[in-house]
């Protein structure tokens, strides 16, 4: 957030999920310190940036970050986030670093000539006060599959004791609810469809309770989870929409792709309805969470 007044950023997300992050931290009493963005995006990016420009904070602080390592899988995704630190101008405080936790090397390198180079292994050899995984785990079928149950044992190997990792995660959206609400499972499995049809993997969201079972058989002490209910505009729904709509000039034959499209515009226009209904304007089902972990002290770990 920025003062109107001076100019200067302010802390206090108004974002839910970073503000709890940023309140768990403050009861650490610990600096955030060195940050790793394990999966990032503009969004958490944009976050860490108005921690990092928060000049003149007492290193002490909770609040403080020293620095910044932003890691992600897709080239696309590492350029609209390189673009969003330069923009900020952040890029003397972090790095933006393309790589697969899965496969440990960051990316391969082309020499411009078709040759192709492998990177070195990512994060090799770095140590983190902080590590935020922002929807990484739901994301990974998309990269990484399979991968997921060693992702936590991965990460921590970059995390100094006592450090702290934080988990933001979306509830699976059942398969079928009661009510109005059901709209939203329908439009998650016609996306889901149309984006295998389209020949791509769908993301993979995982509850808390098994977030909090791979983190403790990693080793961390988890200390918190906190969960969110999400309230569904038809807005919203329209950009899950779009995305089923965006696959269709993959499918495989354009006559499908054509009756799908029907079903996408019935889709919409029942999910107006039901959202006019409510009195809000908006569908209530599922929820977000935020998870804290903690890496034990060496001391702690021989006791």
């Amino acid at each position: 957030m920025t003062s109107a007044d001076s100019g200067k950023v302010v802390f206090g997300s108004d974002d839910a999920l970073f503000g709890c992050i940023e309140r768990s931290q403050r009861g650490s009493g610990r600096p955030f310190g060195t940050f790793l963005d394990s999966g990032t995006g503009t969004h958490s990016l944009r976050w860490i940036a108005s921690l990092v420009k928060n000049e003149g904070i007492d290193p002490s602080d909770p609040m403080y970050v020293s620095s910044f390592c932003a890691v992600t899988a897709d080239e696309n995704m590492r350029r609209n986030v390189q673009s969003t630190v330069e923009t900020l101008a952040i890029e003397d405080k972090g790095e933006v670093v393309i790589g697969n936790w899965a496969e440990g090397y960051n990316g391969k390198d082309s020499l411009g000539d078709g040759e192709i180079i492998e990177g070195r292994y990512l994060c090799k050899g770095d140590m983190f006060d902080t590590i935020l995984c922002d929807y990484l785990v739901g994301a990974m079928d998309g990269f990484s599959p399979y991968y997921q149950d060693r992702i936590f044992s991965r990460l921590v190997s970059h995390l100094k004791p006592g450090g702290r990792i934080y988990i933001v995660g979306l509830n699976p959206i059942p398969d079928k609810v009661s009510g109005p609400a059901n709209i939203f499972c329908k439009v998650t499995k016609m996306r889901d469809s149309c984006i295998l049809l389209a020949g791509n993997r769908c993301y993979r969201e995982y509850p808390p309770d098994w977030i909090e079972r791979h983190l403790e058989l990693a080793g961390l002490n988890v200390l918190s989870q906190s969960k969110f209910p999400i309230m569904y505009s038809h807005r919203t729904i329209v950009r899950q929409l779009n995305v089923a709509r965006s696959k269709l000039k993959l499918f495989p034959s354009k006559r499908l792709a054509e009756e799908m499209g029907k079903v996408i515009d019935d889709l919409e226009k029942e999910s107006k309805e039901a959202t006019d209904l409510s009195p809000t304007g908006r569908l209530k089902l599922g929820f977000d969470y935020v998870i804290a972990a903690e890496m034990p002290h060496a001391e702690k770990l021989d006791s």
